[in-house]
């Protein structure tokens, strides 16, 4: 039987406009309901959530302190699939993102249909900050009625993943092995952006048997946040 890990990433940047700590307490029990429907379905399936802040922020999580400010994703993650090489699959989630309960059934149906070798792709559908009160207050997105866009297709109304292949960003699931059999994320990456694309590009490239699945059909949603732009450690791309 697959073993799957679904794990988040979560680390304050210690700012007042801050709404990082507050959109986890939004998603983080999104995800714990999605590991709940899927061990009730016969998946073998644990959650993780890892915070980064330099003090504990979220009670129940697995703390690794880092310095305020550093952003050092590949490294993190890197550590994460490390500790957890007892899995076949990571089901990676960036700490603002979340699936409505309407799209479990479809999850459950990509992981069942996992095999070695697997990257499954997802876009991310970006929710606007006027229509937080509404969702945070009924738990779910209203389809029908929110709009958003893409990070990969642009307006709602293109679907997710138009015409691209999506990558190792914010939402994806893959075969352990692949990231950690060819090298784990690139540490040089210390900033924002590039380490998800050079880690799919060598998947792709390499010798080792894999499969790319974008997902068409639905996308978790992602809420808005401040950007600390100001912050230097996010600015600097590379060691």
């Amino acid at each position: 039987m697959k073993k799957i890990l679904l794990t988040m990433l979560f680390w304050t940047d210690g700012q007042s406009q801050s709404t990082r700590e507050r959109n986890v307490k939004f998603t983080f029990p999104k995800i714990i309901d999605l590991t709940e429907f899927l061990n009730k379905n016969n998946i073998e399936c644990e959650f993780k959530l890892y915070d980064f802040s330099p003090i504990k922020v979220i009670y129940d999580s697995i703390h690794i302190p880092y310095e305020l400010g550093d952003y050092k994703r590949s490294e993190k993650i890197n550590l994460i699939l490390k500790q957890n090489e007892n899995f076949d699959f990571v089901f990676m989630f960036d700490c603002d993102t979340f699936f409505n309960e309407s799209n479990f059934l479809q999850i459950l149906n990509i992981i069942n249909n996992l095999e070695k070798g697997d990257i499954v792709t997802f876009d991310a559908a970006k929710l606007k900050e006027e229509d937080l009160d509404l969702i945070f207050k009924t738990g779910n997105v209203d389809e029908k009625t929110t709009d958003w866009w893409y990070a990969y297709s642009g307006e709602k109304k293109y679907g997710p993943l138009n015409g691209r292949a999506g990558g190792l960003g914010g939402v994806f699931i893959c075969d352990i092995d692949l990231i950690l059999g060819n090298g784990g994320f690139d540490e040089k990456y210390v900033g924002w952006g590039g380490e998800d694309g050079d880690m799919l590009d060598r998947i792709i490239n390499s010798k080792k048997l894999n499969r790319l699945t974008p997902t068409r059909d639905f996308a978790p949603y992602h809420l808005p946040h401040f950007v600390d732009l100001n912050n230097k450690k996010y600015n600097k791309r590379f060691k």
